[in-house]
């Protein structure tokens, strides 16, 4: 009876008789192939696939910071935050909104690389809020953001505030997406820089809750003490210090528990507040004296004067100003960002080095750009260093230094499945999209060396060239394609994670492009370029014996 031959394999061996009997045909094929290849890497260039390290995870909370003027007392923060919060409550999806005011709301993640725990100033206010379920919300966590971001910015801008809207994000640990770090000679040039590229970012729509590190904090009441004078009256600094803290702050003198509150509450004593909204009231207090017995405050202290705060920073003990920014919109990546703003930035700019020669006002970027630089090169160096281990073993086994290139040419060919893969699926090309690239390239390698090694073996088994290139595809093809349904499979599950999504795309895709076009790819490769070369290699090294040193059965 004669062999029935399945319509899939009468395709392949129609398009392998042409494609290895035609030089036509095989420089066709080369510039198809070539054609879709740099057609899929157009995909990145158009922004039809954009990069980002990670996307958006679709969490039920964020936290809305709020710092309003400095001299924001904590009652009128808590007042504004509550606005803020009754109109948040408004959106379908919010379900509970916490107002933390003058006192950091307990940090997760972001709080902790965003240094959310620090903020314990008055005029300060953080909201967590609660969305509904995601099984009860339309919406993901990120939309809805984007939803509320204007409402907040709105607010900010009337009643005068800086505003942020912070999202548990599944990584990278940075201050904000956009991080510009400013060096420069002195701090007024420092300063001079930073205004400017903060306007820079002000001119963008894509970038919103922009801040920097130039904003003043709480103003100083600072009041000049007579040292000679208080020497005579016999008081000491300490006891004029500790009498401005015991007017100013406020002093625990114990505490009690009550049934219905989780922790003890503070017993607190303080001056009323509107006695020390100035140093006035200060003015009228004594101070003991062995000496003189009492001593007014006036007596020793001159005229008051309110002095501007700043706080400075420093990195890597140089001093440093940032501007910081987070992107909304349809390109939220760093790298977009630093595009859009590239020629519109007057100063030296850094993207990965920080600066050695600041003699004049460099800028650094910093951020989420920086930490997908070092992600993807360092995934780029390892996936280098991958390709050379490989080409040495393959070499080492078949003993030939062009067989192992023909095994890995089809490696970009994956590509031309991952870049509209992520198009079409609407999905970033993320760090996971990279390690899927890289996983996948592990599995052509394998199902191009059986694929060559079966070829070779057809060879020393007396079959002819074309015979055995043929008959290998033929028979290696359902292997092939049971590992690629496999990984199909596998990869399925996480299609819907926002995080590993780009994971499942590039192994998904990636695998089918490159299962399709290597199974004509390698033996057209193998046949055009060593074919010749390598059979004259095997029949006269192995004579007329097969692989296992038997003899061939003619």
């Amino acid at each position: 009876d004669e062999h029935k031959v399945s319509k899939l394999d009468q395709i392949y061996i129609w398009m392998s008789q042409h494609l290895l009997g035609s030089k036509k045909w095989a420089l066709g094929f080369m510039a198809v192939t070539l054609l879709l290849f740099f057609g899929a890497l157009s995909t990145l260039a158009t922004k039809a696939v954009k990069v980002k390290m990670l996307p958006f995870d679709n969490k039920s909370e964020f936290s809305v910071l709020l710092d309003f003027p400095p001299m924001t007392s904590l009652e009128n923060s808590h007042q504004l935050s509550k606005k803020l919060a009754e109109k948040l409550l408004t959106h379908p999806d919010v379900e509970l909104v916490q107002i933390f005011a003058g006192t950091p709301a307990p940090f997760s993640f972001a709080g902790m690389v965003k240094h959310t725990f620090l903020r314990n100033e008055e005029y300060m206010s953080d909201l967590h809020v609660v969305l509904k379920d995601k099984r009860q919300r339309s919406l993901s966590g990120h939309a809805i953001t984007n939803e509320l971001r204007p409402w907040v910015a709105e607010f900010a801008k009337i009643h005068q505030a800086s505003s942020k809207i912070i999202e548990i994000p599944p990584g990278p640990p940075v201050m904000a997406t956009m991080v510009a770090e400013v060096y420069g000679p002195s701090r007024t040039e420092m300063k001079k820089a930073a205004l400017s590229v903060q306007k820079v970012f002000k001119s963008q729509e894509m970038f919103v809750d922009i801040d920097s590190t130039l904003r003043e904090t709480t103003s100083r009441i600072h009041i000049p003490f007579d040292y000679q004078r208080a020497q005579g009256l016999g008081v000491s600094a300490y006891q004029a210090w500790n009498l401005g803290r015991l007017f100013f702050n406020e002093t625990s003198v114990g505490s009690f528990n009550q049934i219905d509150t989780v922790e003890p509450i503070s017993i607190d004593l303080s001056v009323q507040q509107k006695s020390r909204e100035n140093s006035e009231g200060l003015k009228d207090l004594y101070l003991r004296s062995y000496q003189a017995g009492v001593v007014p405050f006036k007596d020793i202290a001159g005229k008051s004067k309110v002095k501007p705060t700043r706080m400075l920073h420093r990195k890597n003990l140089r001093p440093v100003e940032y501007v910081f920014s987070e992107l909304a919109g349809s390109e939220e990546a760093p790298v977009y960002g630093m595009l859009a703003i590239a020629d519109q930035i007057k100063y030296p700019t850094s993207t990965a080095e920080i600066p050695r020669d600041t003699s004049s006002a460099v800028v650094k970027w910093d951020g989420e750009w920086f930490i997908t630089y070092e992600v993807f090169r360092d995934l780029g160096g390892a996936f280098a260093v991958v390709l050379l281990l490989i080409y040495v073993l393959v070499v080492g086994w078949f003993k030939s230094f062009t067989v192992p290139l023909v095994i890995m040419a089809p490696i970009p060919i994956s590509l031309i499945g991952i870049l509209p893969g992520h198009w079409l699926m609407s999905a970033y090309f993320t760090a996971t999209s990279m390690i899927g690239f890289i996983a996948g390239a592990g599995i052509i390698v394998r199902n191009s060396i059986i694929l060559v090694d079966f070829i070779e073996h057809q060879i020393v088994n007396g079959h002819s060239l074309k015979e055995a290139i043929i008959n290998a595809g033929v028979l290696r093809f359902r292997p092939m394609l049971l590992t690629a349904s496999a990984v199909v499979a596998g990869s399925a599950i996480m299609l819907k994670d926002p995080i590993f999504q780009g994971l499942a795309v590039s192994l998904i895709f990636g695998e089918v492009a490159a299962t399709l076009i290597s199974r004509f790819a390698v033996p057209l490769f193998y046949y055009w370029g060593i074919g010749e070369k390598r059979f004259q290699q095997l029949t006269a090294d192995k004579g007329e014996g097969d692989l296992w040193g038997g003899e061939v059965e003619r």
